[in-house]
């Protein structure tokens, strides 16, 4: 990528002569990427978290085992060891014939399923956001993409990082990682500068250069 396709303020030539007055040059200006601002990533956030919210509830339902209640009668102490169906105490009970009613609840292998939803938003962004696809669908929707400071897409070793930092810094901090989107000059949040990536508007903008007036 030449000098004149890096995104502004990132070395590229000015776009503008030391005089006050310009004329447009003819014919098709170069693209400016357009950087995404703190609220239309916090939108994006909040359409993957529905997102996500949904298809857990689904994949939960079906992949979480069913919870077994079993009660089981254990004597009263002091009751001399005797012990009566659920019936029976119903419809006649004695001090020294009461039973107290236990429950033991059982589940089946739920350790790997567990495991599976709780690593579901990690694949979720790790694997959208090093996909062809450069975005979550929430960015998507927004029209947002993610990108190395090239342009390029980013590989799943990239994206990886990006995830981890912002799952357990950039949150987990009282949001400061995130909120230096509003901050930084070209709109990166902590975990972006660490993964050296870009969030910008999917649909850039195309400049028209000027030259100064005769």
């Amino acid at each position: 990528m030449s000098a004149s396709d890096l995104p502004p303020g990132w070395g590229g030539p000015s776009q503008h002569s030391d005089n006050g007055f310009y004329t447009p040059q003819e014919g098709i200006g170069r693209p400016m990427w357009i950087y995404a601002g703190f609220w239309w990533r916090v939108w994006a956030f909040i359409i993957d978290s529905v997102i996500l919210s949904v298809v857990d509830g689904v994949l939960g339902f079906f992949m979480l085992p069913d919870l077994k209640v079993e009660w089981e009668e254990t004597p009263i102490p002091d009751a001399s060891g005797q012990t009566m169906d659920v019936v029976d105490i119903a419809s006649f009970v004695q001090p020294e014939t009461a039973s107290v009613l236990i429950p033991h609840i059982h589940a089946g292998n739920w350790h790997l399923p567990s495991l599976f939803l709780a690593l579901l938003p990690a694949l979720y962004f790790i694997f959208f956001e090093s996909s062809s696809f450069r975005a979550t669908p929430g960015k998507r929707l927004c029209r947002l993409e993610v990108t190395t400071t090239r342009g390029r897409q980013i590989s799943i070793g990239r994206a990886t990082v990006r995830f981890l930092v912002k799952a357990f810094i950039s949150f987990p901090f009282f949001y400061i990682g995130v909120l230096m989107v509003a901050f930084t000059r070209h709109k990166q949040a902590l975990h972006d500068l660490i993964a050296d990536t870009l969030v910008i508007r999917s649909e850039t903008a195309q400049v028209v250069t000027f030259e100064p007036r005769s």
